[in-house]
């Protein structure tokens, strides 16, 4: 026997839960009691459920006999014995009465821990004239009476002989009306300015009455004076000396639990999906701040861990406010982790406070607008001030380490609430997809991806333009050849939204591609903005038609970073334009493609977004080759400029993209709403010329003739100034038409070199993620070694 007992207050809830689980495993008590405001069965089935030994309820604490009161100690002992149980009890913590009963219940104990953790009337249920404000003011004046009550019954039985050490642990949260008004007086800068106090007063009432209730606390056992007398904000970081001889408390300050994603925070569906239609897109919506601010966030369960330690070691935290934070994590992370796990699209939508407080959520959230208070507050700077540190070296103690939300969630996958708003609901499977502008690069490069998966026969939605013309003509029948059984081609026009939503008829996927050098609209010149409007309302067509289509369920569009914005990301971190003229006016291709995707998620449509690299084709296209006398050079086809001639690029083939595109369509839930940036090298024109002749050219003379009879080695000289081409193929024809084109590809080169946003894309992994067998620029050169098509391009017979 060791005489000790613990009480925990508010045994019901989840914190009183937990920290009882604790301190079962503890081992080291006699007796535990919880403490709860009403018994029923449901209550006590659902403990014992939970913590796994029998709850034994002992009811009407709050008259003034002793006997209901007075649990039979020694019996209690017996029965602990042979099997560990929780003594449940019925008590009224406004009541002085019913409290004195409960710290007196423990007789025999000579040390006595308790936890307290109080409920805020939100909203009020016993008065319909009650305000916020005066729900806090309750809430205070019970954790006034709770310590006055203990202060005064400890120090009684001291007086009568008794020698007992009662410790408390309470858990708080912060006073957050006197920090907004300390930073107003103070004249803090960005403060919380955004919190503006509710009509009666109150700002974030179930906050401000825990905080002010341990300041309480802290001053009276302790004499720590409130932390809002001087200008900067002091806790001690070590024990204070109790006042009152064997009674002492510590304060925990909890940051945001993980558990609130299983309620208020939880992802909810895209208020866009259609009627009987599973959901493509769920939010975290509130007003948390922006994605990318770090949160402290703790699991409620590691309570079990730290209470039973910061009780053991009350010479270390006794007169101190914990503050508890497993980590610091973002929403953006936290909504990657949703996704990740579930394999759907999950986003976090920042709100404005007046958005939250505007929200029809009365049922869900209680009190929306002080909860709209709460969160403006946490995601501010004195809103995170956990120390994870700290948090460790507690749950260190007895070797754990605090739960991270990935783990969390792991755990919890199987929630009620995720099944609810249907995270855990298979995806329909997609077997049919429209590929428009089916003739590019991309176009064709998706279909055959499509059509050589392996995992089922995707059926293609070749989408061309429908001008009659023969070589559309020509496109579509060579288009037809790759399989007729499972291509059938759609002549639409992106100019008309009824053509494309004739189109995407039948079609579950949809891949999006926008050509900013469209030859249909040549009477525009390339830096002409209406070019840019031309092709950002074909694409509006398209996401329009997919949007009223009724059937499409998934779109991946190919993107690419946006020039402008980088533009200005470059001026305001060096103060100087990184980017020439020529650079901004090819960025004009990127930025269009940019404002689409933003158009596409504006709909609530499930979207993948690829962003392409500069495709190792066009090397070729930048380096000149010419036959001489058997032997092939690799000429320099651009004036020297040494500046430019060291200029890395990410590129990729574009033959890689279908594999990709047919990966996301067979996994679309796990991809929806990624940005993937695919690549498989970064290289200069030097590098890739290298390699080029490595691969081709190895078993060719290493020397030619020149007109004089004089031998001498062949030269490669690259650089990237600007750029020419130089042989006559089919394409290049068409590049010569486009008399710019060869200019604004050294200006875009110029861009993915330069650009930061560019160089953030998350290496070459994830592609490889994507596409296992994604091949290199070697791999791919070496697969097409003997392809005569593909030697056609180096001018090789």
């Amino acid at each position: 026997m060791n005489n000790k007992s613990a009480i925990v207050f508010g045994i019901t809830g989840e914190q009183g839960q937990y920290v009882a689980r604790g301190l079962l495993a503890d081992g080291s008590y006699d007796n535990i009691y919880g403490v709860t405001h009403s018994i029923d069965n449901d209550r006590v089935a659902a403990l014992e459920k939970m913590l796994a030994v029998p709850v034994l309820p002992h009811l009407n604490t709050t008259d003034d006999t002793d006997t209901a009161a007075d649990v039979d100690d020694t019996a209690d002992v017996t029965r602990n014995v042979q099997k560990q149980c929780i003594h449940l009890l019925q008590a009224d913590v406004s009541n002085a009465t019913s409290l004195q009963h409960i710290f007196t219940t423990p007789k025999s104990s000579s040390s006595i821990d308790i936890f307290l953790v109080t409920t805020t009337d939100l909203p009020p249920v016993d008065s319909t004239d009650a305000s916020l404000h005066d729900c806090e003011e309750r809430e205070y004046q019970t954790i006034q009476l709770f310590f006055d009550t203990l202060k005064e019954v400890h120090i009684r039985q001291c007086n009568n002989g008794d020698v007992i050490t009662r410790r408390v642990v309470f858990s708080t949260l912060e006073n957050v009306r006197s920090l907004v008004k300390w930073m107003e007086l103070h004249k803090i800068p960005d403060g919380l300015t955004n919190i503006k106090p509710l009509e009666d007063g109150g700002i974030v009432p179930h906050f401000t009455g825990k905080g002010r209730g341990g300041e309480y606390a802290l001053e009276l056992l302790h004499g720590v004076s409130n932390p809002w007398m001087g200008k900067d904000l002091q806790e001690s970081p070590t024990a204070v000396p109790s006042l009152v001889p064997g009674l002492s408390v510590t304060c925990i300050t909890l940051p945001f639990l993980h558990s609130n994603f299983v309620a208020s925070a939880a992802p909810l569906p895209a208020v866009s999906t259609r009627k009987g239609e599973q959901p493509t897109q769920w939010s975290i919506e509130a007003c948390l701040g922006d994605p990318l601010h770090k949160l402290d966030m703790l699991s409620v369960s590691d309570l079990q861990y730290i209470v039973p330690v910061l009780f053991r070691l009350c010479n270390v935290y006794m007169g101190r406010n914990v503050r508890l934070s497993a980590e610091k994590i973002t929403l953006e992370e936290v909504a990657s982790q949703f996704a990740d796990l579930f394999g759907k699209d999950v986003i976090y939508a920042p709100l404005t406070l007046e958005e939250m407080q505007g929200m029809e959520l009365e049922g869900v959230i209680p009190c929306v607008e002080s909860f709209g208070q709460m969160c403006v507050y946490l995601s501010s700077e004195y809103g995170n001030r956990g120390d994870v540190e700290v948090t460790r070296e507690i749950m260190a103690v007895v070797g754990r380490e605090p739960q991270t939300f990935g783990d969390w969630l792991l755990t919890h996958s199987d929630e009620e609430a995720f099944e609810r708003v249907g995270l855990t609901v298979d995806a329909k499977p997609i077997n049919c997809v429209a590929v428009f502008n089916a003739t590019c690069m991309q176009g064709k490069s998706v279909i055959k991806g499509l059509l050589a998966d392996k995992r089922k026969e995707y059926t293609v939605h070749a989408c061309i333009c429908n001008d009659n013309s023969e070589e559309s003509e020509a496109q579509a029948q060579a288009l037809l050849s790759l399989d007729p059984d499972r291509i059938t081609t759609h002549r639409a026009s992106q100019d008309d939204v009824a053509s494309c939503a004739e189109a995407v008829k039948g079609a579950e996927g949809v891949f999006v591609v926008t050509d900013f050098y469209n030859r249909h609209f040549p009477q525009l010149s390339f830096g002409d903005p209406e070019r840019q409007e031309q092709e950002e309302k074909r694409v509006r067509n398209v996401i329009d038609a997919c949007a009223a289509s009724g059937t499409v369920r998934h779109i991946v569009f190919s993107t690419l970073e946006s020039a402008e914005d980088v533009d200005k990301e470059l001026q305001d971190a060096d103060g100087w334009l990184l980017l020439d003229e020529e650079d901004v006016r090819s960025g004009k291709m990127f930025d269009s493609k940019v404002r689409m995707a933003a158009y596409a998620r504006s709909n609530g449509l499930s979207v993948t977004y690829v962003l392409m690299p500069v495709y190792s084709e066009e090397f070729f296209h930048a380096l000149a080759t010419k036959m001489r006398d058997g032997d092939v050079i690799l000429e320099e086809s651009v004036s020297s400029d040494e500046e430019e001639g060291g200029n890395r690029v990410v590129c990729m083939s574009v033959d890689e993209l279908g594999p990709a595109v047919a990966n996301v369509m067979d996994s679309y839930e796990v991809y929806a709403g990624h940005e993937i940036a695919l690549m498989t090298d970064i290289l200069s024109l030097k590098e890739a010329s290298g390699i080029i002749n490595e691969v081709f050219f190895e078993t060719k003379s290493a020397t030619v003739t020149v007109s004089d009879g004089t031998p001498e080695p062949s030269v490669t000289v690259i650089d990237t100034s600007s750029w020419v081409t130089s042989t006559e193929g089919e394409e290049d024809v068409e590049y010569k038409r486009l008399d710019t084109f060869a200019k604004d590809l050294g200006s875009m080169f110029s861009f993915m070199n330069k650009s930061q946003a560019v160089k953030r894309r998350e290496t070459i992994a994830k592609t490889m993620k994507l596409v296992p067998d994604v091949r290199t620029f070697r791999q791919w050169l070496e697969d097409n070694r003997d392809n005569v098509e593909f030697r056609a391009m180096l001018g090789i017979r």
